[in-house]
């Protein structure tokens, strides 16, 4: 390492020490600081206050993509001050903005794969993160004895983990959100960072984790199973995590851009002032719809007269979890989609996507009926509950597509297309579970195929 020391700090070159750490020092350090990057003849300049990067400045670029230039340099020098700036050209957290830095930068390095079709796959690698020797050894015999996958690894804390994944990176990581040494949240972090992979939380399902699991959600996490707690939650953990591994060689983690942090929203309606939805919204999620999901609902622009409807496919029991975490950061009234429940202006319902349901009228008023299914053993009619929805609102229905959605949709499709209905859908480009997308985009029934960030503008014709 070579200091040399300047009035108001240093400037140097530290061996092995990468751009990463240096940023994250200066955002954990509180201090207003002025970092400048030098790297062959190109020069960056990144601003600091208040543990957040404010400004970044590169040729005529500024902002974020100012920054993320600025990162995926491989080496260079640079020089830190004590400095302020009255620009800000950048809002989103340093950590979103690390873990999109990491994600253009892998998939800039990320080698074409081979088209020959040889060397064909064996079993699916799995790392296990967990604190609990007794759920580890749980997890390592559930995996090889019941779903077929080969356990690489194992480890105790998030410090392990990191370390395990600078060697090996599996197909799969299971982490506990709660553990010692290195919490299950920075963990997520630094893997998404340095060695991104697949993840999927093992979490306890109540209404203070909810939050927490969201915002793993938006770290990078793939999915989110609850802590086993009986014989018959290891069934549900087992066909969950099998159903990711069928998919899991087919996940494109390098797609996903990762959500901002929502904010918090006032309400503009209470239900006892609701009326009959005159239109309808209709989102259907699959495996990384989670994710996505925090990129739409928080966006959708107030309209007293839309109710929205999302269907998500996701682990038995969270979707009264999920519908309390939107419940903050949404004008509309969220809450757990219920069978035989009106649908209401100004109102969302949250569910899993599976069961018998479709819209109808009643005494002019439309209602979700059919049959709730918590356990997921019964299989989403898609093509009906479309068809249904279609007949009730007509022109007055969206339908949304997101990542991974994996349901028979094309007559259903058909049917809100020939009603004046219309449908957007997530840019498969953008997705981690593209192959179902394709598939529906080549029906060509789509109106739109926009990112998840852009979804919500479009609707309210702002896009």
């Amino acid at each position: 390492m070579k200091n040399h020391a300047v009035q108001n700090g240093f400037v140097g070159e530290i061996e092995g020490l990468g751009l990463v750490d240096i940023v994250q020092f200066a955002c954990l350090s509180g201090d207003d600081r002025k970092l400048s990057v030098l790297s062959e003849d190109n020069m960056g300049v990144l601003y600091f206050s208040d543990n957040e990067i404010i400004h970044a400045e590169f040729g005529e670029l500024t902002g974020e993509e100012a920054f993320y230039r600025i990162m995926s340099w491989p080496s260079g020098t640079f020089s830190m001050i004590f400095a302020k700036t009255d620009q800000r050209s950048i809002d989103a957290s340093w950590n979103f903005l690390l873990l999109e830095a990491a994600r253009r930068i892998d998939e800039q390095n990320r080698p074409a794969e081979p088209k020959d079709g040889k060397g064909e796959p064996g079993l699916p690698k799995v790392l296990v993160v967990d604190d609990s020797r007794f759920f580890t050894k749980a997890f390592v015999k559930l995996f090889e004895d019941q779903i077929q996958a080969k356990v690489i690894g194992t480890a105790t804390n998030g410090k392990e983990a990191v370390k395990f994944l600078e060697m090996q990176v599996p197909d799969l990581v299971t982490l506990d959100m709660t553990m010692p040494v290195m919490s299950g949240d920075v963990a997520l972090k630094h893997i998404m960072i340095r060695s991104p992979a697949p993840v999927v939380l093992v979490s306890n399902f109540n209404e203070q984790s909810a939050f927490k699991m969201m915002d793993f959600m938006r770290y990078g996490a793939v999915d989110v199973v609850a802590k086993p707690t009986s014989p018959d939650s290891w069934k549900l953990i087992s066909d969950r995590l099998q159903y990711i591994l069928m998919n899991v060689r087919e996940f494109c983690v390098d797609n996903v851009s990762r959500a901002k942090s929502p904010k918090p929203a006032e309400k503009q309606t209470g239900i006892g002032e609701a009326k009959p939805a005159e239109r309808l919204l209709l989102i259907l999620g699959g495996l990384g719809g989670l994710l996505e999901l925090q990129k739409v609902i928080p966006a959708l622009a107030y309209d007293p007269g839309l109710a929205v409807m999302v269907l998500q496919n996701m682990y038995p029991g969270i979707a009264k979890h999920l519908a309390s975490y939107f419940d903050a950061f949404t004008p509309y009234a969220v809450s757990c989609l219920d069978i035989g429940e009106d649908l209401l202006g100004g109102q969302c319902r949250m569910g899993n996507c599976h069961g018998k349901r479709q819209i109808i009228l009643r005494q002019g008023t439309p209602l979700i009926s059919g049959r709730e299914d918590e356990m997921n053993k019964i299989s989403l009619d898609a093509d009906n509950l479309l068809q249904s929805a279609a007949e009730v609102f007509g022109p007055q229905l969206s339908v949304v597509l997101l990542s991974g959605v994996d349901v028979d949709l094309k007559i259903g499709m058909e049917a809100v297309v020939s009603r004046g209905g219309r449908i957007i859908l997530q840019e498969p480009e953008s997705s981690l579970l593209p192959g179902p997308l394709d598939g529906i985009r080549s029906l060509e029934l789509h109106e739109r195929s926009l990112k998840p960030e852009d979804i919500a503008p479009y609707l309210s014709g702002q896009g």
